[in-house]
């Protein structure tokens, strides 16, 4: 098989990046310099070599998924996601499979979700968006002391955190014609709220049940059990640490 995968591509079977594997890129790592600081250089050379991997990606069918940076970094990432949608938009329109990843412990995280569905509706392309927590909280408050900030980007309670995660899985479902939700989450009791609002929000029958014969939303039978509830608009996925499982009749 060549280096470049294509052989593989080639040869592997149509398949929808909703359903198919996927995988993730982090921007920083694939860039020395990915700061604000060095936006013209990010974009000249960065951008080029995220769009190979997303051509690789589109070829393929499948998912692609731009990773969360720190706060200091977002409109960066927001440059670079709007240069690899007008490219895309031009190229593959067709694939629906470029995604970023988005943390819910950002104050502006309901904002965010708005701008990136205008700009998926602006280019005419379908994105994928994971709703995460978030990853860098320690670094984001350690950042903002040291540098004297009023205010700080991230809520400082975790149920904030909470809160601000429901108003964006319910952002992200309201933009289903541009935006294929995924949630990810250690939290069963998030999975059943979801659950509950994407019957609500894009049809009463969208969204698969819990698990039937579980005394509770998303338990499990072993320790570390993933479940996973899948519709046509939205996937979620948790990590549910329950010891056992009694069956109610």
């Amino acid at each position: 098989m060549p280096a470049n995968g294509s052989k593989g591509l080639k040869n592997s079977p149509p398949t929808s990046p909703q359903t198919s594997d996927g995988i993730s890129i982090k921007l920083s790592a694939l860039h020395p310099r990915y700061e604000w600081s060095h936006a013209d250089r990010v974009m000249a050379e960065l951008v080029p070599r995220v769009w190979q991997l997303c051509e690789l990606a589109a070829r393929a069918n499948m998912n692609l998924t731009i990773d969360a940076e720190e706060v200091d970094r977002l409109e960066l990432s927001l440059d670079v996601l709007d240069a690899l949608l007008a490219r895309v938009a031009q190229h593959h329109s067709a694939w629906q499979g470029l995604g970023l990843a988005l943390q819910a412990y950002q104050t502006r995280a309901v904002e965010l979700i708005d701008e990136v569905a205008r700009m998926a509706r602006q280019h005419g392309v379908k994105l994928m968006c994971r709703l995460v927590k978030g990853a860098y909280w320690d670094a984001e408050i350690k950042r903002a002391q040291e540098m004297g900030l009023s205010h700080y980007p991230v809520f400082t309670h975790k149920h904030h955190t909470d809160v601000s995660y429901l108003a964006c899985a319910q952002a992200l479902l309201k933009a289903s014609d541009v935006i294929y939700a995924q949630f990810a989450t250690h939290n069963a009791a998030t999975i059943a709220a979801i659950a509950q609002l994407a019957q609500r929000t894009l049809s009463p029958h969208s969204a698969s049940p819990p698990p039937e014969g579980c005394n509770s939303a998303w338990g499990g039978p072993a320790l570390n059990w993933a479940h996973r509830m899948s519709c046509s608009a939205c996937t979620a996925w948790a990590k549910v640490f329950t010891a056992k499982c009694s069956k109610t009749r």
